[in-house]
């Protein structure tokens, strides 16, 4: 067995070519499954089979005297394989070709379509491999499923037979977690495997969703043996509380204490904290309340007078350069003369010095100033720069060295070994996680949570919440990420998860951060390099601000075109609470009533339900969302509308027609509004074009006006109106309106010869219509009658395009 080998491996896999890559560009879009609470992207499904499959082979093949570089053909035969194991689903999707199967025309559409704007292979599988390999390939396939008709590959003499064994273990494991998750997957091996040679650790998954990516990854990392683990394991998989791996037992214990001593070093690599600076005034901040090196505070210490004297503040002139050999003074004269507010020092020299800048600049400016002087003259007063350092150096460590360690803290609540206290007092209790704490929460007007907001658990007149030391940490990890992204936390501010799927096999295919998706007015990733590490995340934090509910909207179509752009599912949720991932591959658990009212709280698949599924084909998938949002903005830009996702409040053909017409001079040529209402709309669509088609019959073509285009259907409208009003019974009330439309349309001299049968035909169908609709009484038929001529009037529109 090669452990060692996997990063080389995946290095293939990832690294060196574009397969995965290109299977997250090509399939990311489509859905793995019928079902939607079993399901994520195509894209996901396959490269989970391709890291599960490949890692059990090498796990099992490879001996531990052997090189995995020997087996690099056969490696590179079964990722290939279990990239084309759902080669039928990919061509229908993707072609809308369906094949029985993964047959031989289903192979031979994928590699060379045939098409005039299609070049084929979307995986990139011959570039990745070599070509001469197809016949190899299908027959892996066709033996991947016990359920997959193998005829045409049986009795095929391929030197790869064998590897048919890990392409099923890798498909049946991707499938399984898709239902079962990391259990299942567990349970599977155990039965497809030496039992004794797969092993799962669970951990208690914390509050905080910074924190417990980062513990997933370093105990990852730990069990790989990146972290100097004696016994490395293989890592198959893992989802936010549990990770499986092949290999001998390791100790919990052992781990914990691997993960406990790796994990500062991963958040300090990772992350940068900074200390609250400016001309007057210096706190530690975080650097006082968390866990590091005490060097690396005094580095970010200095790092914030080099930046605050390198732009010039206070009337201090700006440096073009600050000496390095000064580097480690700042932070004890942030002590000294910040901190401490010393005035009075022991170097006569130096005292007059500072007594004169005071004099000068006055009791504000005195401190910057004496300390950009101090950078000026460092070699006349070094003496007095030395002696600062070895008397102030120990109290400044002592001041950055916290009352708890909230790194011990959080790896105690992961590996689930720290005792449970009694509930404390509602003063005694962190604000965000309800753990018991004395520190209070004094962040400032600009945290992500305000300093005096209300919360249920703060008396309505106490000055502070309080913070625990583990939340603390996340609050600092988690305004950095907001930092890197530009994302001010001044307004109210969202998180945005993504990730591929619960289960995510051993791989890591993009940074810990999707890029800003919203601030920067663009729909795309800013990341789309793919990558191996094992301390990457399992799911992607996406920090965004939200303005007000049109904002917001807009935040929520620019998530939703990057999850189905990059093959991730997607929940929108609050900072600080612990993330969970949905059956949807779309959900937003901040949902406002306007996405409630359209659907666009929830999109339960990317794409809609394949054509060959019996049932009414479901509604709630990413294309259908994006394509209203698209309407949505379109004719808000029309009409310049300053909120334009608030004006739509129903996702139906006539309330849709309705916003179209009012808003855009040439909805009835919109080729989007259109498309959406043949789609997703056909039947009211098709009922209120045959309203318009006897409208035709009965008052003739108009070219005018919109007023003489839908006179006879508004004067339909007003007589049902009418006589529900009188409570006509409802025979008597057909009589009645039709009655009054042939009226009506014989007094018109352009609409033609007039028969009652026209007159009956088209109030019949105005009737069907609004009774499909459910818009058959006075109260619904009274609120929606503006929105129906309008409707009424797409309708006509199209119907003389199409005569």
């Amino acid at each position: 067995m090669a452990r060692s080998g996997v990063q080389r491996v995946h290095g293939w896999l990832v690294e060196d070519s574009g397969l995965y890559s290109n299977v997250l560009d090509a399939a990311g879009e489509y859905d793995a499954k019928v079902d939607s609470t079993a399901n994520s992207s195509l894209a996901a499904h396959i490269l989970n089979a391709v890291a599960v499959g490949v890692n059990t082979f090498v796990y099992t093949a490879v001996g531990d005297d052997e090189s995995v570089d020997d087996y690099e053909e056969d490696i590179r035969v079964l990722a290939a394989a279990l990239a084309l194991h759902d080669t039928n689903k990919y061509i229908r999707e993707a072609y809308g070709v369906d094949t029985d199967g993964n047959t031989h025309e289903a192979f031979e559409y994928y590699f060379e379509p045939n098409l005039d704007d299609e070049s084929g292979d979307d995986f990139g599988i011959e570039e990745f491999l070599g070509e001469g390999y197809r016949e190899d390939l299908l027959y892996l396939v066709q033996n991947t499923e016990i359920s997959e008709d193998s005829t045409e590959t049986r009795g095929t003499s391929s030197e790869f037979r064998g590897l048919e064994r890990y392409t099923r273990i890798g498909d049946q494991a991707a499938s399984i977690a898709l239902r079962d998750g990391v259990h299942g997957v567990y349970d599977q091996l155990k039965r497809k495997l030496d039992a004794d040679d797969v092993h799962l650790v669970e951990f208690t998954a914390v509050e905080q969703p910074v924190l417990n990516d980062l513990l997933l990854g370093t105990t990852k990392a730990a069990i790989a043996g990146e972290r100097g683990m004696e016994h490395p394991g293989l890592v198959i998989g893992s989802d936010q509380e549990s990770i499986v791996y092949l290999g001998d037992s390791i100790d919990r214990e052992q781990l914990e204490g691997a993960v406990a001593d790796t994990l500062p070093k991963q958040i300090s690599n990772s992350f940068d904290f900074s200390c609250k600076l400016n001309w007057n005034s210096f706190d530690y901040d975080i650097l006082a309340e968390i866990e590091l090196p005490f060097e690396e505070k005094e580095d970010t210490i200095a790092k914030a007078f080099e930046k605050l004297l390198s732009r010039g503040s206070a009337g201090v002139e700006a440096f073009e350069h600050i000496p390095d050999s000064f580097h480690e003074y700042f932070p004890v004269l942030a002590k000294a003369v910040y901190v401490d507010g010393r005035s009075e020092f022991d170097d006569d020299a130096v005292q007059e010095e500072y007594d004169r800048i005071r004099d000068e600049q006055g009791p504000q400016k005195v401190k910057l100033h004496f300390i950009a002087y101090l950078v000026n003259n460092a070699e006349s007063h070094h003496e007095f720069l030395e002696d600062l350092r070895e008397k102030t150096r120990p109290e400044l460590e002592a001041d950055l060295t916290p009352e708890s360690d909230a790194i011990s803290a959080v790896v105690d609540r992961f590996f689930g070994s720290h005792t449970v206290e009694d509930l404390p007092g509602k003063d005694e209790m962190c604000f965000l996680c309800g753990a018991p704490t004395e520190t209070k929460y004094q962040k400032g007007l600009s945290a992500v949570y305000r300093t005096q907001e209300y919360s249920r658990r703060v008396p309505p007149h106490a000055k502070y919440k309080s913070i625990c030391e583990v939340c603390n940490l996340e609050y600092a990890l988690f305004a950095d990420i907001c930092d890197q992204s530009d994302v001010s936390t001044n307004n109210n501010v969202e998180v945005a998860y993504f990730y591929f799927d619960e289960f995510l096999g051993d791989i890591r295919l993009r940074r810990r951060r999707t890029g800003n998706i919203v601030q920067g007015n663009s729909d795309e990733l800013d990341d789309r390099d793919v990558q191996v590490s094992l301390i990457k995340p399992q799911y992607y934090l996406q920090p965004v601000y939200v303005m007000d509910e049109n904002h917001r909207m807009q935040v929520v179509r620019q998530v939703m075109a990057a999850a189905r752009e990059s093959g991730m599912k997607v929940v929108i949720g609050r900072p600080f609470t612990r993330f969970d991932g949905a059956d949807a591959v779309f959900a937003d658990e901040e949902a406002t009533r306007p996405q409630e009212l359209l659907g666009l709280d929830v999109a339960e698949r990317f794409g809609p339900k394949p054509s060959f599924v019996d049932g009414e084909d479901s509604q709630s998938h990413l294309r259908r969302a994006l394509q209203l949002f698209k309407i949505m903005s379109m004719v808000g830009a029309e009409a310049k509308m300053t909120n334009p996702y608030l004006q739509l409040d129903q996702d139906t053909f006539h309330s849709i027609a309705n916003f179209a017409v009012v808003n855009h001079d040439y909805a009835t040529q919109l080729d989007v509004v259109q498309s959406y209402f043949e789609t997703y709309h056909q039947e009211a669509l098709m009922e209120m074009r045959t309203v318009a088609e006897r409208g035709v019959d009965l008052f003739g073509k108009q070219f005018d006006s919109k007023y003489k285009k839908t006179k006879i259907f508004r004067e339909a409208l007003d007589a049902f109106l009418s006589g529900m009003n009188q409570q006509m019974e409802d025979e008597q009330l057909v009589d009645y309106v039709e009655s009054q439309v042939y009226a009506t349309a014989q007094r018109e001299d352009y609409a033609g010869r007039v028969t009652p049968e026209q007159a009956q035909a088209f109030v019949e169908a105005t009737r069907t219509y609004l009774i499909e609709n459910d818009l058959y009484n006075l109260k619904k038929l009274s609120d929606w009658e503006d929105a129906l001529v309008n409707s009424y009037y797409y309708a006509f529109d199209q119907t003389l395009t199409d005569s």
